[in-house]
């Protein structure tokens, strides 16, 4: 897991190049503490910061096959490299035993075709210098971030936005449909091809790139869709099984000890269960708890529905895993969400970030990997909401699910006029439905299908991007076992009458599960990570504060009376304080990055 970074075709003499990457290097420099390098040659430059798992002799990047023709710069662990390897030594002679080598073989001997046979989670560019061309590609689902930005036939690229803001000869301008997007629908905000900054791109999921002098083009390889089948809930049920079995396994490898963040929920604690037999010593496992935690009253929201540390204590216990209990402390709350906010140069959209953000600085104390349950939820039917006619049948639904229309007051008169976020956001995410094969409103099972497309699209997006942002930002490599190619290969294969079967969310996950552990764990009701219920005031308090300043921002974006009639509320339900936290993150985002 590493930090990736270049300019290709570059107008600006070597020694600007040299200082450019300099600057990348340091601005990604906590994704790779164990070695930070450039290389620079005639208009191409390529950097790379690394954090090794594998190999860490053999691993140094940017990396030359033996002709010095192709260099590569990869970010991912690729766990069938082994496999791979044997498969390729006949066409490739290896100098190292590391998965990046194993990558630039693959493409050298099959071309784009190699992604077909990859399982892992990657984000890579390759230059070949001979021809002065790049190709790029992300893993199918996303895990992995790759951001770039094109201007007068120069390519520059990243993993994250920060970094490449930092060798850009000016400043972006902010694109205000993405910036109200995360304000309208935080959920299934910032995804997509576009980052909140104009002309800033995100390479999308399962998609390749090709550069050169004549400009880039971008070939979809891989969509997540399901398919029909006429294989029954039983042989379904056993591939399930095996597929995740073998990705735990596989996702446990490396040359250094992997943790799981355990929340207590069925996708972690599932985890927890099948990574247990694989680890030499006893699994680390890591829970966020809070000051006092057995005086807070989790009160049944949006997603939160119960205290998850007693679950996770139970996992722990069965699994003879050694738990870390990790509680949460703030010296300022003002000060924990300006830390977030220079993380998450997205902008921070969910109170569970500060837990991410906790859990990982813990966790990177003592290991360089851990597991996480991302993308269970969105590729097996894990969300109640689903089922819901008044959710599911459009986009509309899901906004409303978090309140839009009053998300939607926060935002100045001008944008609402100009934009109409409402009616263009139900439009945007139906076309994007429309393009992967569904429609609303044609049956129940197409609404199922057509939201859970939505869910995957975009929700998804955003959860992954959580955990690497927050996880690389202390240089530890969050693995996703749930977003392995092969496990979803199987998963595709469900349908909606398996995956809601009985009325019980991800039910085939949990005949899986129950496998492995009782009922009571199994079959408990979806809790996500948890958040402090108690920090509504603390937000009021910190919103009022920065609506007492002159803030150019805010004036130009939000709605300064709206926001103030939430800092008066004296009841505060989940809802609000969840939009305090929004409009606090919004404006500390402002200050950071758009000035």
């Amino acid at each position: 897991m590493c930090g990736i970074g270049g300019i290709l075709l570059a107008k600006d003499m070597e020694p600007v190049l040299q200082q450019k990457m300099k600057a990348l290097n340091e601005a990604q420099r906590h994704r790779g503490p164990d070695d930070q390098q450039t290389w620079v040659k005639g208009p191409a430059a390529l950097c790379h910061q690394r954090l090794s798992l594998l190999d860490a002799a053999g691993g140094t990047q940017p990396f030359a096959d033996t002709s010095g023709r192709y260099l590569i710069v990869y970010n991912g662990e690729l766990y069938n490299h082994v496999q791979l390897r044997e498969m390729l030594r006949p066409h490739y002679d290896f100098r190292t035993h590391c998965d990046t080598e194993v990558v630039l073989a693959a493409w050298i001997t099959w071309g784009a075709a190699c992604l077909e046979r990859f399982n892992g989670m990657f984000a890579f560019l390759i230059w070949d210098s001979q021809q002065q061309t790049a190709f790029a590609a992300r893993d199918p689902l996303g895990v992995k971030p790759f951001v770039y930005y094109q201007h007068n036939g120069t390519f520059y690229f990243a993993s994250e936005v920060k970094a490449l803001l930092r060798v850009l000869d000016r400043q972006p301008q902010i694109d205000p449909q993405r910036l109200v997007e995360c304000v309208i629908s935080p959920a299934t905000s910032g995804n997509g091809a576009a980052s909140v900054f104009k002309n800033i791109q995100y390479l999308e999921p399962g998609t390749t790139l090709h550069f050169n002098k004549d400009g880039l083009s971008l070939k979809t390889y891989y969509q997540f869709l399901w398919k029909q089948t006429s294989l029954h809930e039983n042989t379904l049920l056993a591939e399930l099984a095996a597929a995740l079995q073998q990705n735990v396994a596989l996702s446990m490898q490396a040359d250094v000890p992997v943790g799981v963040f355990l929340s207590g929920g069925l996708d972690s604690s599932l985890l927890a269960t099948l990574a247990a037999p694989h680890t030499a010593s006893p699994l680390q496992t890591f829970t966020i708890a809070f000051p006092h935690h057995q005086h807070i009253h989790f009160d049944p929201g949006t997603i939160v529905n119960s205290d998850d540390l007693p679950f996770a204590k139970a996992i722990a216990a069965q699994t003879g895993s050694r738990f870390n209990e990790v509680t949460m402390q703030h010296t300022s709350v003002a000060e924990s969400l300006q830390l977030l906010v220079s993380i998450n140069d997205r902008i921070p959209v969910w109170e569970q970030e500060l837990s991410q953000q906790h859990l990982s600085r813990a966790a990177a104390q003592q290991l360089k990997a851990v597991l996480v349950g991302d993308a269970a939820d969105e590729t097996h039917y894990g969300y109640y909401f689903l089922l819901h006619d008044k959710v599911n049948k459009s986009p509309r639904g899901l906004m409303d699910l978090f309140g839009a229309e009053r998300r939607a007051t926060m935002l100045s008169a001008n944008l609402l006029r100009q934009l109409e976020p409402l009616a263009w956001l139900d439009q945007e995410y139906r076309q994007l439905v429309s393009q992967a094969g569904y429609t609303f409103g044609k049956s129940a099972e197409e609404n199922i299908l057509a939201m859970s497309l939505l869910v995957n699209r975009r929700w998804l997006g955003r959860l992954l991007h959580n955990g690497d942002i927050h996880t690389m930002h202390y240089g530890l490599e969050a693995r996703v076992p749930f977003a392995n190619p092969h496990l979803l290969n199987t998963v595709m294969k469900v349908p909606p009458a398996l995956g809601f079967k009985e009325g019980v969310e991800k039910y085939m996950l949990r005949q899986v599960a129950l496998q492995h552990m009782p009922p009571s764990l199994a079959l408990r009701k979806k809790s996500s990570l948890p958040r402090d219920p108690r920090l509504g005031k603390t937000y009021q308090a910190i919103l009022q504060k920065l609506l007492q300043t002159p803030n150019d921002f805010i004036d130009t974006y939000l709605h300064r009376p709206a926001l103030a009639a939430l800092c008066q509320q004296e009841v505060i339900p989940e809802s609000d304080r969840m939009l305090l936290f929004n409009m606090i993150c919004l404006i500390y985002w402002g200050l950071h990055y758009a000035n």
